[in-house]
This record gives structure tokens, sequence and C-alpha cells, in this order.
């Protein structure tokens, strides 16, 4: 096409956004026909998602699956985003999974660009430009990726995770910018439960919500704790909020003087908002969310509206962020024109509280990176409208030097002027490790399950 029909059509057209190569094979040369640039999916060696090889370093080394969005402009190559799912070590990923990830980057950056008229204040990118690895390193990445995966599964069986309650005596705009937090652990550990997702009750002091793990079953429910004299924990109760299977998370907070909770429900595949009733129990208000299978809802305000953060287990259980919102609390909810509005399991699914802080709106999401609940990412959320969403990672929370619970965190809830976070330790327990072989011996011959 000569070079004057060609400008004429685009002058017709418009001015052309991206072009998006989805091979790795087009000439960066086109770069200069697209006001930002050529636009390739690929990992951090410049494989494209459809390359034998693409994402085998992370995934063998334990980072699950990291996929880049580049920009080639000609001022330089450019890294617009980044997409992390969660994935161990041998693991079949599916090519789909790849493609909503890869979507989910491209429709982020195209709703960014409508919302802020371009793409500012990207990074120049670190990668490599195509650069498929040797026999010998792909040799060395699988025998590591064995490796780990039977290192997982090894102690997937012989250890079991226990979670404890603790108590910061901090504000959580301090907490979040804590790098170690000093906590008062509650109770004492057992053999057969542990507690974990603690939520304090909004204007009651001594009154903590939280999941009670049956650590046999692997089963949770919903308790309350009545803190006594020294914050010890007695008079734990079951909380009926009228859902079979599976319950945790239970999120509490307030709205024109009641007292609301949205727990996690997701073998029910039903959200339901719960609302106390002046004699102390709970009545089903509303349904959220239907047929979806929601992980660690969080409902918070912003901009008149109401907001409902959760992860789809069909996505993934610890990467994927989905978004709804409303303009009355009972609905009817919409779910977000950008879902799922982020994929990191780094930062993706809701550890607890959503807080505005010196005009800042902060949310803390758990670190998967390798695993489930390893510690506690801070976020602020910087565009939060029905068309476009964004947040960034600011800070990090993490378990280290902790004697009692080293291994993670994966809650911390704002109360007043201290926070509720729970921890985790890898304990061997011989009378759990019988009880699991029992069962899976049982399961094998198809026994009732032992007693």
């Amino acid at each position: 096409m000569p070079a004057q029909q060609e400008q004429q059509e685009q002058q017709a057209c418009g001015p052309v956004t991206a072009i998006v190569d989805l091979t790795g094979e087009l000439d960066t040369g086109w770069c200069g026909h697209a006001v930002e640039g050529v636009w390739r999916l690929c990992d951090g060696r410049g494989l494209p998602p459809g390359d034998p090889y693409h994402g085998l370093e992370t995934h063998a080394n334990g980072a699950g699956i990291v996929l880049e969005l580049v920009a080639w402009k000609d001022a330089g190559v450019f890294l617009v985003d980044t997409a992390r799912g969660y994935a161990e070590p041998c693991e079949k990923i599916p090519r789909e999974r790849l493609a909503v990830m890869g979507a989910s980057l491209l429709d982020g950056a195209l709703r960014e660009i409508r919302a802020l008229g371009g793409l500012a204040g990207r990074a120049a990118w670190q990668g490599k430009r195509r650069a498929r690895p040797a026999a010998w390193q792909r040799l060395l990445w699988r025998t590591r990726a064995l490796a780990a995966h039977a290192a997982i599964q090894l102690k997937g069986f012989l250890l079991v995770e226990h979670w404890m309650i603790g108590l910061v005596d901090m504000t959580f705009a301090e907490a979040v910018r804590a790098q170690q937090l000093p906590v008062r652990w509650l109770g004492t550990r057992t053999s057969s439960h542990c507690w974990a997702d603690p939520f304090g009750v909004p204007g009651r002091p001594d009154e903590i919500y939280c999941e009670e793990v049956d650590l046999r079953e692997g089963l949770g429910r919903i308790v309350r704790l009545k803190l006594g004299a020294h914050d010890v924990p007695t008079g734990a109760g079951q909380v009926d909020l009228g859902l079979p299977g599976h319950l945790s998370f239970p999120y509490l907070f307030r709205h024109d003087g009641a007292l609301y909770c949205v727990a996690e429900s997701s073998q029910s595949r039903r959200c339901v908002l719960n609302r106390q009733d002046e004699a102390g129990g709970w009545q089903q208000v509303a349904v959220l969310l239907e047929d979806v299978a929601a992980v660690d809802p969080t409902i918070f305000e912003h901009d008149g509206r109401f907001w409902l953060l959760y992860t789809d287990v069909a996505m993934g259980q610890f990467d994927n962020v989905c978004l709804c919102h409303a303009d009355n609390l009972l609905g009817p909810w919409q779910p977000h024109a950008q879902n799922p509005v982020r994929f990191d399991n780094m930062s993706a699914r809701a550890a607890g509280s959503v807080v505005r802080d010196a005009g800042q709106l902060l949310r803390v999401a758990q670190v998967c990176k390798s695993g489930y609940g390893q510690a506690i990412a801070v976020n602020r959320i910087v565009h939060c409208t029905p068309e476009f969403y964004r947040e960034e990672t600011v800070g990090c929370v993490m378990p280290d030097g902790d004697r009692l619970n080293p291994d993670g965190l994966h809650t911390l809830s704002d109360w007043g002027d201290r926070v509720v976070v729970d921890g985790k330790r890898h304990l061997f327990d011989a009378g759990l490790l019988w009880h699991r072989i029992l069962t899976r011996a049982g399961r094998a011959l198809r026994l009732p399950a032992p007693t």
C-alpha cells in the first residue's frame, strides 16, 4: 500500500492505540504505527504463551505462572503490567488459564488508557528478548520441579498447618507499616482444632468471630470468642449463619447502626449477607452472589458505592481478584466490567480489612507465592470505578522473627485501636498422621471412615 494511502486511511479511522502481537514474531518496526507501540504477552525470557518452554523457569522455581505485557515503542521497551498465577511445580497449566490471564492484562491496559488518557509511569522492561533455554537449563529446572513437588507432597502428608489468633496493640495504619508485629497470641494449641480468620466485633472490645478448623476433617465453622481477664479467650460458641458446608472468614462491619457479616461459603456456591437482630441471632438479608465459589468476600464503601471483593475459585484459589458493586447494600449487585480485575499470587486473595488512611484506601491481601497464607501484602487502591480498577502493592508484613508462629500470616483485621491477626506453624502430630493413613487406606479399600 502506498504510504500516502496508508496515512489517509489511518486519519480516517483515527489513531491506532496499540498493535497486539500474540505470536512474538511481528517486526517491532511496527511500533511507530500505534500510539502505545507493539504489545506482546510473554514470560521473563520473552517467550510467548504458545512456546513449549514458556514459563518453565518460574514455574519450576516455585513462583508459579508469570505473564508479562510488554510494549515496544520508539523510546524503548516498557513493562505495561504483570499477571502472576499460583501453580505448584509439575502442575500442568491449561492454556485456557493463560488465555484468561492474558485477556485480563490486555483489558486492564486498555481500560487504563480510556480512563486516564494513556499509560503513564511505566518502567523499562528488564526481561530477555526471545531467549530460549538450553537443554541443560531445561533439565535442571525440571529436576528442581520434581524435587519441589515431592517435598510439598511429603510435607503436606506429614505435617499439619496449625493456626492461632492474636492481638496487636497497634492501629491498622501502624500495623501495615510495621515489618514485624508484636503479637500476643491467644489460647493454647490443641490437637483437635485451631482458630484462624479472626475479626473483632466493631464497638465490642471483648468479642471476636473466627473460623474454628477441625484438624481431622479439615472443615471450618464460625465461632464467637469472649475475651476475659488478660485477654484469655473463653466461651466459644458456634455462630449459625444458615449456610451448609465449610465456613470461614467472617467479615464483620457496621452500616447504619446494624452489624453485618459476610462469610466464606464457597462450598454452597452462594455468598450471603447476614444482619444481626436484637436478640443476637443472624438473619440472611441478601444473596450477593449465586452459583459462584467465592472465597474471602470483603465489603467496603467507596465513592458513594458498596464494593464486594472476592476470589473466584474457578479461576484459581489464591491469585485472582473479582469485584461487584451496588448503590444499595442489599443490592442489586453488578459484576465489575473488568473482572477479574487482578491476577497476582503475591497480593490478590483478601486478608482482612479495607481501611481509609490519610486519604488512601488500603487493602490487605495474602502472599501465596509458593504456598497458602505465607505473609500479608499491603495494597493501595489507586482507581476504583465501575469501569476501571487498579491497585499497587506498597508493603508487606512478614511472620519472620515470631517464635510461636513463624510459618505464615493471612489475616489482619481492624479493631479500633488494635488489630486481630492469625499465624501458623507447621507441626508434626502422630495422632493426625495416623488418622490420615487410616482414612486414605479406608478410601482405597472402601471401608468406613475411622472414628
